[in-house]
């Protein structure tokens, strides 16, 4: 008889048992069903959409869920003042509120992946609790994880408009702790593309962070996560090269 059960001893050599994922530019592709859901959106309402117009709605969108992260603005009014920017700045006059709702709908729809995101994930969940942490619309969020099948590899979902509180919002995180049953701090790893909600919120919680840079820029921020990496492929190795500390 072997003097430890082998799978108790690799639990053992691991630093972490808990993965929380950020959704967005993470595991779901959001770019890309960005950009899809307003092509269509545009498309049904006669807009013009060209590759400037993507771009800067990209751009404001980001803006204004930075100034949501600094509590600086309000959801609902985020959603419309986005689309009311856009079109100022472009000259189009069209609804807000009507170009909201279809992209909406369009955006809940949409279940792109990140490439290889699901082969990571079904690799991981053998070894670790797997769960979502995410700012945004629930039904969005929710039909979007389900309609991919990231759903069904997740032992929970967070997301910020059912909680209360975003990301980077201590109170999220403290959210999530006590959801989490046998929740460890030491033994958590934050993994998002976010400088200011993901990696940010991790630090000033005391969780170890492991920054997603698919952008691949320098990060000149006063934030500094534990890991970087700039794929999620990455991540089975960079967790199989760190060992248990304590």
């Amino acid at each position: 008889m072997p003097l430890y059960d082998s799978s108790e001893r690799i639990d053992v050599m691991k630093k972490y048992s808990f993965l929380l994922f950020d959704a967005d530019n993470t595991l779901l592709d959001f770019d890309e069903n960005e950009r899809v859901s307003l092509l269509d959106t545009f498309e049904h309402f006669g807009l013009p959409c060209t590759e400037e117009v993507l771009k800067l709605y990209h751009e404001i969108n980001l803006m204004y869920w930075e100034m949501l992260s600094r509590k600086e603005i309000e959801r609902d009014e985020l959603l419309i003042k986005r689309f009311e920017t856009l079109f100022e700045k472009v000259g189009i006059k069209a609804d807000p509120v009507a170009t909201e709702n279809r992209y909406r709908t369009n955006l809940g729809n949409g279940c792109q992946v990140m490439s290889g995101a699901m082969e990571v994930c079904r690799q991981l969940r053998k070894d670790y609790k797997l769960y979502i942490i995410t700012n945004g619309v629930a039904k969005t969020q929710h039909n979007r994880l389900e309609k991919s099948g990231l759903a069904d590899l997740m032992d929970d979902i967070f997301i910020s408009d059912e909680i209360g509180y975003n990301k980077p919002d201590r109170e999220f995180f403290e959210y999530v702790e006590k959801h989490i049953p046998g929740f460890e701090a030491k033994r958590a790893l934050v993994i998002g593309d976010s400088l200011f909600s993901d990696i940010r919120g991790g630090v000033e919680y005391g969780l170890d962070t492991c920054y997603l840079d698919i952008y691949h820029k320098e990060n000149s921020s006063e934030i500094q996560p534990t890991y970087e990496i700039q794929d999620i492929v990455e991540l089975p190795a960079l967790l199989k090269s760190t060992g248990f500390e304590g």
